[in-house]
């Protein structure tokens, strides 16, 4: 909910007091100025006046307060926001607002400009830190001295030019110097100028007039927007840097050029909403007294790190301190603070105005739809005065002067824009039955319609994009809706004004909501979900979760307040399928509690502590189903700090027939002088009832303290250690860099240690086994009854079972080769009897939506096949297989692919074999038609099959990396299994492209449809 330098709200609503901004002059002023000594002084003077006037329009609110109707001084309440960056691995850091301008930025050697974009919700305080940037360089702020200048375009204020200008005029009108001023600071600040353009919201309209009207001189006329959109693209002057607030996502390929950074700004920290507070209340005890109330109330403590609800709170606060009133009565969701805020402000503040209060609520609300559906945030004298009887008076406008050319024209604004949101909703709400059913019904298509356009990841920036861009934007007025629904609290506000509500609203919202549920993902499911919130009906949160098969966040940056709105669904869902979240230990520690009754659960998080133990926990005791996955997005960085220190990477918990495997992977430096014994991944299996006896934040508190010694001994007894708070393990594999003799003495007292013990496994990464170290396992193993088995890499340890050597292995290994060949020959298809899985999705690269790599977790020896891809892996043992699609090169004609090309990895060594699904429909004419392409190594490889059987082509492997279906007919012409993939994409309203793909059937459909270039991942699919 962005704020405005015209809007009232946590800036402006304050009483008089002697705070002033701290006095920057007390700085070197010569430090400050030391370059500008060499220019004209008359230069010098224009920006010293410039700033002043700057400091007398910022320094002190002229708006009126509607309860002192006094000054309010900017820096006396401004608090600092938390503002995220996001970068390219998909991991989050906060940063400070010096932080957003780096030196690096206007230095000649960076040929391209550079943009900051900050984006943020409605109320977020956008506006309220671009008027603190302002201020900051006119008192010569030290992280902006490097900016001879500094310009503020606002959006909204832009709308209202209807005549065409050039850039020196429009900075002119929107400062207050003359034209041939502007134009000598321009020329004497050549690459020294910070542009900020605040609430860009229609970004896709600039867009989509910026390709035919982009102008290129400063002194050339056009209209204002045309100009903004001519900065954008950094048409009009040589180098600059540029500040852009908007509430809409803003995609890297819109509009901007040269280097960009992508900010966030999310509101208060809880210690900003205490800050806030303070400065607001200025009385201590007031303070302490406000502050307590809402720092014990969840609801409430979350809604203040909105900056506008901040403020609306310290507001009802105030005024029920002077009443003597309940303080915390009806303050329970978003909705409802402005249900209650709005009723004070009419039973104190409006009691002169010449409307009733039915009316009043009908004119406001009239003139806030007409605001939303046009995109307009100022209104003109003449619309509100015929709209409203007593605009001056109504102390939910805000009245102010615009600057036209020869004179000042009165404008009027709701007081944020927020109470532009909800007045359209309330209006919505007191309509008449049909009129206000069709209302709703409109808005909650061109929201859907907009969602819909937006999973195209592939569609111009036309007309859909606006549909899109103004589905965001109206999405705050269905908020309001789900809460106006909540009878109980707006009961007696609408019965005290003796008004009418529709009876049907809730069921509209409640169909909607249960239809777009089962139909999103992402950003859409997160706003469905805070309209259940907004609902808060218990009974239709648990039945609309229980539907979703799955629930995936895991690209979206929660706030605190999405976390506790998320713990309250949950906590009244019975059971959740499969949750993917991205989270911070702190959203952790709100969540924890709720995420139990997940069947799968998969967490990225800033860095795995103790507290994720809990969730362990709660496999073993059966809340969490099937699978949890805990994935740390920042131990790879911090592991190279440390040099050699591991930490743990990644959790992966899985059930199956009751017993509970556990696999620890850790970030390990790859810095030379490491040692070779390091643990990169340990994985325990112990049945599930064992699990819930374990005190797992201290085997995490342990883990977490992985020894940096070179002795390879020390890693053992570390081990020792950390397992020895484990009780019944039933399987150990550990894998490591090398298996040295120092381990030897670790392995044996692991085996004597644990009586529950039936197999450890060892997999080393970088040799094969000494014999020395085979020699003295068997010998030390021999009279204990356990036997050893050594294969490649791997040593495996197991109780009561017969020992095979190297040659037996071998043995075995090439009779089930004669087997499968003879199997050929009698043409079974040996594809046929795998073990079908689904694997699991670990990583989805933002930058390239098609590197999605799928994980499977092979328990056992065995032929298992993918669901998605139907690649069919033939085991010897346990082992993580990671594959994905990747593309094919296109300058190797030579080669005519027959399917997806893939990349497989299996860090265990234990693949054997690879069935590739082919698509040739199967006769004795086409069975030698296809055979495989290993690419390894720079080098091309064509394996023939061992076997193609009626969907599968099947090989050997020695080696693992990428791997596709190639022809090897010259003639083609054999029939194939095929699919067609229709894709209609809407231009206009009226029309439409329909693109027909022909894809054969070994692609997956999912694949393609993630693909920004079919033609390069898929070249055996065609476009009609």
């Amino acid at each position: 909910m962005s704020s405005s330098s015209f809007q009232s709200g946590p800036d402006t609503m304050m009483e008089p007091q002697s705070y002033h901004w701290p006095s920057y002059s007390v700085l070197k002023w010569h430090d400050w100025t030391e370059r500008l000594r060499e220019r004209d002084p008359a230069w010098q003077e224009m920006v010293f006046q410039y700033k002043e006037s700057i400091k007398r329009k910022y320094e002190h609110m002229n708006e009126r307060s509607f309860l002192s109707g006094e000054r309010v001084s900017l820096a006396a309440l401004y608090t600092e926001p938390v503002i995220i960056q996001k970068n390219k691995k998909g991991s989050f850091r906060n940063i400070s607002v010096e932080e957003l301008f780096n030196k690096s930025d206007i230095h000649l050697r960076y040929p391209s400009n550079v943009s900051n974009i900050l984006q943020g919700n409605s109320g977020s305080g956008k506006s309220f830190l671009v008027q603190k940037i302002i201020l900051d360089w006119a008192f010569e702020q030290h992280y902006l001295k490097e900016f001879d200048l500094v310009f503020c375009l606002r959006c909204e204020e832009l709308k209202c030019i209807s005549e065409e200008m050039n850039l020196i005029e429009l900075l002119s009108w929107n400062c207050g110097l003359s034209s041939d001023q502007i134009s000598e600071m321009l020329q004497n600040s050549s690459q020294r100028v910070l542009f900020i353009i605040d609430g860009l919201d229609d970004l896709d309209e600039l867009r989509f007039m910026c390709d035919e009207f982009c102008i290129s001189s400063k002194f050339q006329r056009a209209p204002p927007e045309v100009i903004v959109c001519s900065l954008l693209r950094q048409q009009i002057l040589h180098r600059y840097v540029l500040l852009i607030t908007t509430r809409t996502e803003v995609s890297k390929r819109i509009l901007l050029i040269g280097q960009q950074r992508f900010s966030r700004i999310v509101g208060f920290s809880e210690k900003g909403v205490e800050e806030y507070f303070q400065k607001f209340f200025q009385n201590e005890e007031l303070f302490r007294k406000a502050y307590e109330c809402v720092r014990v109330n969840e609801t409430l403590i979350t809604a203040c790190s909105i900056p506008v609800i901040c403020w609306i709170i310290c507001m009802v606060m105030r005024e029920r301190f002077s009443n003597c009133a309940d303080m915390m009565s009806g303050l329970e969701t978003t909705t409802s603070i402005y249900v209650d805020f709005v009723s004070t402000l009419l039973e104190h503040h409006c009691q002169g105005l010449s409307q009733c209060v039915p009316s009043l609520l009908r004119s406001l609300g009239q003139l806030a739809e007409r605001g939303m559906l046009e995109q307009q945030v100022l209104f003109d004298e003449k619309t509100v005065y015929d709209t409203i009887s007593d605009p001056a008076g109504n102390p939910f406008l805000r009245k102010f002067l615009l600057k036209r050319k020869i004179h000042q024209e009165t404008m009027f604004s709701f007081m944020h824009l927020s109470f532009q949101e909800f007045f359209t909703a309330l209006y919505y709400v007191l309509l008449d039955e049909e009129e206000s059913q069709r209302k709703v019904r409109e808005l909650l298509h061109t929201v859907e319609r907009g969602w819909a356009l937006s999973c195209w990841s592939d569609r111009d920036f036309s007309k859909a994009n606006l549909e899109i861009s103004m589905s965001k934007l109206l999405q705050p007025v269905i908020l309001f809706l789900c809460g106006l629904c909540k009878k109980e609290w707006i009961s007696s506000f609408i019965e005290k004004h003796n008004m009418t509500v529709s009876v049907n609203l809730e069921t509209q919202l409640k169909e909607w909501i249960n239809q777009c549920s089962q139909r999103y993902q992402n950003e859409h499911v997160l706003f469905i979900l805070h309209c259940l919130y907004e609902l808060h009906e218990k009974s239709f949160i648990g039945k609309v979760l229980e539907q979703l098969a799955s629930i995936d966040l895991s690209n979206i940056l929660l706030k605190n307040a999405d976390c506790w709105m998320l713990r309250f669904c949950f906590q009244n869902c019975v059971n959740i399928g499969k949750l993917r979240l991205s989270l911070t230990s702190d959203n952790l520690k709100i969540l924890q509690s709720a995420l139990c009754t997940c069947e799968e659960l998969w967490l990225k998080v800033d860095h795995i502590t103790d507290d994720t133990g809990d969730l362990i926990s709660a496999l073993g005791e059966g809340k969490i189903v099937k699978e949890l996955i805990i994935q740390d997005q920042k131990s790879s960085k911090a592991s190279h700090k440390k040099r050699i220190k591991s930490f743990c990477q990644e959790i992966i918990a899985s059930v199956k027939d009751e017993d509970v495997m556990l696999c620890f992977r850790f970030s390990v430096s790859s810095s030379k002088i490491r040692p070779s014994s390091l643990i990169s991944e340990l994985t325990l299996t112990c049945s599930r009832p064992e699990v819930s006896t374990v005190n797992w934040r201290i085997f995490l508190q342990k883990l977490q303290r992985l020894p940096s010694s070179q002795v390879s001994s020390a890693e053992g007894f570390f081990l020792l250690d950390v397992l020895h708070s484990v009780s019944g393990l039933k399987k150990v594999h550990l894998q490591i860099d090398e298996l040295t003799v120092g381990w030897i003495p670790t392995i044996l007292s692991l085996v004597q240690a644990f009586p529950s013990l039936n197999e450890l496994r060892t997999n080393s990464a970088v040799s094969f086994i000494p014999f020395n170290i085979k020699q003295s396992l068997v010998e030390s193993l021999t009279q204990t009854g356990w036997t050893l088995t050594v294969w490649r890499k791997s040593v495996l340890i197991e109780r009561d079972r017969k020992s095979f050597t190297e040659e037996d292995l071998k043995t075995i290994k090439t009779e089930n080769t004669e087997s499968k060949r003879a199997e050929s020959s009698s043409g079974q298809s040996s594809s046929g009897y795998a073990e079908v899985f689904t694997p699991e999705c670990v990583q989805q690269d933002d930058e390239d939506k098609h590197k999605t790599i799928y994980r499977f977790v092979c328990p056992h020896a065995g032929q298992f096949q993918c669901s998605l891809t139907s690649l069919v892996f033939v085991m010897e043992g346990e082992g993580e297989v990671l594959y994905n699609i990747v593309s094919w090169d296109p300058g190797m004609d030579q080669l005519r692919p027959a399917g997806p090309l893939y990349n497989i990895d299996c860090s265990a060594g234990s693949v054997s074999q690879l069935h590739f699904q082919h698509c040739v429909i199967f006769s004795e004419e086409n069975k030698d038609c296809l055979a495989v392409a290993h690419f390894t190594g720079g080098n091309v490889e064509i394996i023939q099959p061992l076997k193609v059987s009626e969907t599968h082509v099947i090989i050997d492997i020695r080696d693992l990396s990428n791997f596709g279906l190639i022809w090897i007919k010259t003639i083609f012409g054999f029939p194939i299994n095929g699919q067609v993939l229709l894709f209609l994409r809407p231009v206009t309203v009226e029309q439409k492209i329909l693109t027909v793909h022909l894809l054969p059937g070994n692609v997956p459909v999912s694949e393609v449809l993630l693909s920004e270039c079919i033609v390069l991942f898929f070249p055996m699919c065609f476009q009609i």
